[in-house]
């Protein structure tokens, strides 16, 4: 059964940067490509159609141009990738939630991230990342060649999704996985995990992604601070990407949003 990776389009230089690393994944993954263009004027205006007298125009005309440009734009990334336009009218977060609900990976732009956070357009990342059904990756960054896929690991000792999720795309990617655990530094008096436990998620955690790919390069590290989601933002300082779970503490919705507007590198959400 074939896989999909769909992304989110809309002509702006954020998007096309996700759109160029959705298709470069979609062709090394033989998968299919949805390209999703959610369309909002429908829903402040009922005059979508063309100007009377004026070839080529109106909002709907505007929307199609621009999904063929997402269209145009991937197939010169891979000319023998199986697409799947989609144009559909709605808010960007509802309708790309929507259109991947029978997706294996969704992949967006991280435009608007930053001081200005939940109230520009790029808020819809962060939604995005905690509340899609699928796993979301915000692409930041161009693929570097040679720099490692990052998997942070909250303080379970069994393996995760992110563990299992992060193997696949490493080996995709064809690059290294380095595993990282933080252990908080808590206020005096109050009981925190040895780092025992810490290497015992980590020696776990090695041990699941050996036995997945016993030829994929995996490195460990364990890390301690009193600003859990800083050290993971830090974590990813020379990663191709770095993988949150979407559950316990490195799930929590506020340690997403900080990971997504600090980090420097892609952030992927696994589920």
């Amino acid at each position: 059964m074939r896989t999909t990776v769909a992304v989110g389009y809309d002509g702006s230089d954020a998007s096309k940067l996700a759109l160029h690393w959705a298709a470069e994944y979609a062709a090394a993954s033989q998968a299919v490509l949805r390209i999703i263009h959610a369309w909002i004027w429908p829903m402040f205006t009922h005059h979508v159609g063309p100007v009377k007298g004026v070839a080529d125009s109106g909002l709907r005309r505007a929307a199609e141009d621009l999904l063929a440009e997402g269209v145009e734009l991937a197939r010169g990334i891979s000319p023998k990738l199986e697409l799947e336009p989609r144009m559909v009218a709605g808010l960007p977060a509802d309708v790309l939630r929507q259109e991947s609900l029978d997706a294996d990976l969704l992949v967006v732009g991280s435009r608007g991230l930053g001081s200005f956070l939940g109230k520009l357009v790029g808020s819809v990342s962060v939604d995005l990342a905690g509340t899609c059904p699928c796993p979301v990756l915000v692409v930041r960054a161009a693929p570097e060649e040679g720099k490692p896929v990052v998997a942070c690991l909250d303080g379970r000792v069994r393996s995760s999704k992110v563990v299992d999720q992060a193997v696949t795309v490493a080996q995709i990617l064809q690059t290294k996985l380095r595993i990282v655990h933080v252990e908080p530094q808590l206020p005096k008096g109050r009981h925190a995990p040895s780092q025992f436990h810490g290497r015992d998620v980590l020696h776990n955690a090695v041990h699941r992604a050996q036995e997945l790919s016993p030829d994929l390069a995996v490195s460990e590290e364990l890390l301690s601070g009193q600003h859990v989601a800083a050290m993971l933002a830090h974590a990813g300082a020379d990663a191709a990407l770095l993988f949150l779970g979407a559950h316990g503490r490195e799930g929590h919705r506020g340690t997403l949003t900080y990971v997504l507007t600090h980090a420097r590198c892609n952030v992927m959400i696994a589920r």
